[in-house]
């Protein structure tokens, strides 16, 4: 059941075009990746600022204003500039909300939700900035509300506050709450949920995720002057036949950079292109993900959701969010997440060995 439409600005322009609604229904995340300003003017706009309602929002057949009593009531948001009132005891701090919304869900139990039990009476002001972004997550939720929504929510948290979200987002799926999420990266996004849009200036798009259908790539030729790949002399050649060579050869700008493929830790795709990250940069390239998913097959790639190939050699850590998510940790001085399937995960296993 549609619980949320969202119907964006008009835009005059061949990519708006493209663009759609958004439709949240019951039981169900949906993540919207966008830039911290593009997020804000869309949260602002379900909020009902007077100066961001560029966006029309309907819940339930009605429109949206938080001003509106009813509805204040039966929706919940964590916004990243909210504030806590650091002299408050953490207990104390929850209760005064509940008691604000006449609320009856327990006190004690959404602090274990969020992992904060055993910091019931400690003040706010001796929090980490992990544990205070979990509390204003249970402070959110203290009136058991119907749309649950969080502006990137594992922004300032740690590992175990990521875990932690990320199990309290299923246990409000699991009650039939419609959530809603904005984050920054794709790859947080669709490690959260399948139901994943991108919003951009030219409103929502679509992402496909690794769990729906996915057409076959139609792979086109690749231009010589594009992969520099010298093979190892045969049995035929010569002996004095260069050795073998394999480089990348993309354009950056005015130019052209080789790049070893040792030296790349993954390739995205997005937005029709392949962007490949490395050690000398990032490079848009129009080969498709199987195009560079074959010419990189002898290296120790994988191809670990439908829109990431990793370096295996740069994985790092295995990050386990719950029974059906995955992130591969990548060595790239950011620690990129990149997501994982449990079959994937599986796969993964086989390949490289495990102990469990």
């Amino acid at each position: 059941m549609t619980a949320v439409q969202v119907q964006q600005p008009i835009v005059e322009s061949a990519a708006a075009s493209a663009s759609m609604g958004l439709e949240l229904t019951l039981g169900q995340c949906t993540v919207v990746q966008c830039n911290y300003a593009h997020g804000r003017q869309f949260v602002d706009s379900i909020l009902g600022e007077p100066l961001h309602q560029g966006y029309n929002v309907q819940y339930k057949g009605t429109t949206l204003h938080m001003q509106r009593t009813e509805l204040k009531h039966r929706a919940g948001f964590c916004l990243l500039d909210d504030g806590v009132y650091s002299y408050m005891k953490v207990y104390d701090f929850l209760s005064f909300w509940a008691r604000l919304y006449n609320a009856g869900k327990p006190v004690d139990e959404l602090l274990k939700a969020v992992g904060l039990e055993d910091k019931a009476k400690v003040r706010l002001s001796r929090l980490s900035m992990s544990e205070k972004r979990r509390l204003s997550f249970a402070r959110s939720i203290v009136h058991d509300p119907e749309l649950v929504v969080w502006e990137d929510p594992e922004q300032n948290l740690d590992l175990e506050g990521c875990i932690i979200v990320r199990k309290l987002i299923a246990s409000l799926i699991d009650q039939g709450k419609t959530v809603l999420v904005t984050c920054s990266t794709m790859e947080q996004a669709i490690s959260l949920s399948e139901h994943v849009y991108r919003l951009t200036e030219n409103g929502f798009h679509r992402f496909l995720t690794q769990e729906e259908a996915e057409p076959a790539e139609q792979a086109a030729p690749l231009d010589a002057a594009d992969i520099l790949d010298i093979e190892e002399p045969t049995a035929e050649q010569p002996e004095t036949a260069m050795p073998k060579l394999e480089k990348l050869m993309v354009k950056a700008d005015d130019k052209y950079v080789f790049l070893d493929p040792s030296d790349i830790y993954y390739v995205e795709s997005n937005d029709g292109l392949s962007h490949i990250h490395s050690g000398a940069g990032e490079f848009a390239v129009t080969w498709t993900l199987t195009e560079m998913e074959s010419r990189l097959s002898r290296q120790q790639f994988y191809r670990c959701h439908r829109s990431y190939l990793v370096n295996l050699q740069h994985a790092a850590e295995l990050i386990v969010w719950s029974r059906n998510s995955y992130s591969l940790v990548i060595g790239d001085g950011k620690k990129s997440k990149i997501p994982m399937s449990k079959a994937k995960f599986e796969e993964l296993k086989a390949i490289v060995g495990s102990q469990t």
